[in-house]
């Protein structure tokens, strides 16, 4: 991460298309990376796969659509009471997922006019407030409507990817986009298809939430993929003598 500043996460993979694989540096899920391993797979090619990841124990569908864009089934739990409003913010809510646990701030005047380390700092106190630090990885998200769809403004932080943990102003978040678009299914009590969610990169990542006011069903996000940094992918030799690269 050093050597690449634009790097957010790190994460491992074995690219073989039937079984990829996706390991998280700080074994956290990573809803984005799942999207980018999914492409990497299949050669940016249309098609469908199962990506086992890390901080979820099952495996999950993604791929590359007929218009070169990736998505990825993301790993949510049915029951609606793992959304539970924050006491202290009332209209601000914690959404549990697997291997990642984010909140949902509407709140967004308290980073108004903040700089990039401010809003860190803003979000890592309510991380702390909440106890989410206890998660294998939680996030801040701050939404704001945006035309017909929302935008965020997230905050990841991950423990145990470095030994004080990483906290990033991200340029994209897939599973806090799956968190909002979870508390907009909830509130409105039916499911949602794809609601566009700006992200801090200047591009959109859509959203789809199956809930039938009871209990959620599944959740996708699916948008473009843009490489940052163009390089070449290794094969290293595993101890099992396997490949992965």
């Amino acid at each position: 991460m050093e050597s690449y500043p634009t790097v957010e996460q790190v994460g491992f993979v074995d690219l073989d298309p039937a079984s990829p694989k996706l390991m998280m540096a700080g074994g956290e899920f990573c809803g984005n990376a799942t999207r980018s391993t999914a492409w990497l797979a299949l050669g940016g090619q249309p098609g469908e796969l199962l990506v086992q990841v890390s901080g979820v124990s099952k495996l999950l569908r993604a791929g590359v659509t007929a218009k070169k864009e990736a998505f990825a089934e993301m790993p949510i739990y049915g029951d609606p009471k793992k959304i539970m409003e924050d006491p202290e913010v009332p209209g601000n809510y914690v959404v549990k997922m697997e291997g990642i646990t984010q909140y949902i701030a509407f709140d967004t005047e308290v980073i108004s006019g903040l700089t990039p380390d401010e809003i860190k700092i803003t979000a890592k106190k309510r991380i702390d407030e909440n106890d989410l630090g206890r998660f294998p990885a939680a996030g801040v998200i701050y939404s704001q409507k945006n035309g017909d769809g929302w935008r965020i403004t997230p905050v990841v932080f991950v423990p145990g990817a470095s030994d004080e943990g990483t906290l990033f102003l991200e340029t994209a978040c897939g599973s806090g986009t799956t968190a909002l678009g979870m508390v907009l299914a909830m509130q409105q009590g039916a499911s949602i298809k794809d609601v566009p969610i700006m992200q801090p990169s200047g591009l959109a990542i859509a959203v789809s939430v199956e809930f039938d006011g009871q209990s959620f069903q599944q959740a996708q996000i699916s948008g473009p993929l843009e490489i940052v940094v163009p390089m070449a992918l290794l094969r290293l030799p595993l101890s099992t003598g396997k490949e992965e690269i």
